[in-house]
């Protein structure tokens, strides 16, 4: 029998149909891959790389079309792309605008971004679309060239901030959100003229680019309220970014907007599977998840993004992250895979891990492009997202959990693990069921010897 890191079961099962809904239940069903748009590809790609990953490095909007069906193979139906606007010098990232009305053109035109929402949209995929409503890019005091915010009187000014003008206390709530996030001026949207421009950009930008969802950026920086009305003028599904770990303080932030990203759990898989703690604390994290969020099923779940070092910069084994990964993808949530992942990149802080893609040449057959891809393909063939997550065993390197008749389990151990096992009596098999690996369906099967009720006090979701 091969080494229990992670076992997905196979069953023959009726598989309940998928019925087209609301858009964040349409969400639910999908699986997103993160494009960083200056990385993924060139509109011809060179083989060397790029010099220096604080610049630009000449990824386009016509690269992605050419590669669509590259992620399209790993079993993902959604992208998620930088932001588009025109920016600052040196904004190859997209967080730094100029003008909200023009589209990068670095990335490509305006007919490139139909091009490509049709081209994803062809291939069954939806796009989310990254934006940014809390500041523009770094011009200091004078906002002459910013279109349309080109008055101080749009910005918040210094008053109450520290002679730096900086956030530097993001538990202080006027901090966080009248002062700068690293120099950048501060949007100010209680002003009428601020506010109203903004929505009115939000509604036209996704109407005339079809766009299906958005990712928003730095979220605790602007209040509630706002993204109350953005999200109702988006019209679409919206994730936000709270970078905190704290699931109280983010969960707040579910209702203002459709979801967050899951930061707290992030960081929880970063400690379970990266520095091998305890994987007790995936079940302490889920209760502080039903204790606070409203609703975990559309939370954007992750373990890299393009504002965290790598996975593999700190932690080596590739079997540990395939373990991580097959949680994100098969876990309650909808499972977000920042680009690069397949390949094994490793990169360190900001901006190591925003390494060009292209130098891959797009390889397919990677150990974890066909890890990611099996897994994907599973989890959209069983349907998992109409079932909830329940789980069935936990201890300090153990843990296993169903989704329907799906069931998980994963190790913390890596490839230096041994052969385990684990007897668990609370699952919903009858006496008799056959249980098969799905990474070795024909060699690696077990057949259960006894059924329990489930006792609602296990559930780590109700």
């Amino acid at each position: 029998m091969a080494p229990l890191q992670f076992v997905i079961a196979l069953l023959a099962l009726s598989f309940v149909l998928f019925v087209d809904g609301a858009s964040k239940e349409e969400w639910k069903s999908r699986s997103i891959y993160q494009v960083f748009t200056d990385r993924y590809s060139q509109t011809q790609n060179n083989t060397w790389g790029c010099s220096d990953l604080g610049n630009y490095c000449g990824g386009t909007l016509l690269g992605i079309i050419n590669h669509l069906d590259y992620i399209s193979a790993m079993g993902f139906d959604a992208i998620w792309i930088s932001p588009v606007v025109t920016n600052t010098d040196g904004g190859y990232h997209g967080y730094w605008a100029k003008d909200f009305y023009g589209i990068n053109y670095k990335f490509g035109s305006s007919a490139d971004l139909h091009s490509l929402v049709s081209a994803a949209h062809s291939r069954g995929m939806f796009v989310m679309l990254d934006v940014v409503a809390n500041h523009v890019g770094p011009v200091g005091y004078d906002f002459s060239g910013i279109n349309p915010f080109n008055s101080g009187s749009h910005y918040h000014d210094c008053n109450g901030c520290p002679s730096s003008c900086n956030i530097e206390d993001f538990n202080n709530a006027y901090q966080t959100e009248h002062c700068r996030l690293a120099g950048l001026p501060d949007l100010n949207q209680d002003v009428s003229y601020v506010k109203q421009t903004l929505l009115q950009w939000i509604t036209d930008l996704v109407q005339n680019y079809s766009i299906d969802g958005l990712r928003i950026d730095t979220v605790p920086e602007v209040p509630k309220s706002f993204w109350t009305d953005f999200q109702n003028s988006a019209g679409v599904f919206a994730i936000g970014e709270v970078f905190n770990g704290d699931t109280s303080y983010v969960a707040g932030f579910q209702g203002p907007l459709n979801s967050v990203l899951s930061y707290p759990m992030c960081f929880t898989l970063r400690d379970v599977f990266g520095s091998r703690y305890s994987m007790n604390n995936i079940q302490n994290r889920l209760q502080e998840y039903e204790k606070y969020f409203t609703d975990v099923s559309i939370l954007g779940t992750f373990i890299d993004n393009h504002d965290l070092s790598r996975f593999l910069y700190s932690q080596k084994d590739q079997t540990l992250y395939k373990s991580s990964l097959t949680y994100v993808i098969m876990a309650e949530g909808i499972p977000i895979i920042y680009y690069g992942t397949e390949q094994g990149f490793n990169g360190g802080n900001d901006p190591a891990n925003r390494e060009p893609l292209w130098t891959t040449s797009f390889n397919q057959q990677a150990s974890i492009f066909q890890h990611i891809k099996t897994v994907n393909d599973y989890r959209k063939k069983a349907q998992v997202w109409n079932y909830e997550q329940i789980q069935r065993y936990s201890d300090d390197s153990f843990y296993a959990f169903t989704r329907g008749y799906t069931f998980v389990a994963l190790t913390n151990q890596g490839s230096s693990g041994s052969t385990t096992s684990r007897t668990i009596t609370y699952h919903p098999y009858a006496n008799g069921t056959k249980l098969c690996n799905l990474f070795y369906p024909t060699t690696d099967c077990m057949t259960c010897l006894l059924y329990t009720s489930p006792s609602p006090r296990d559930r780590t979701r109700s």
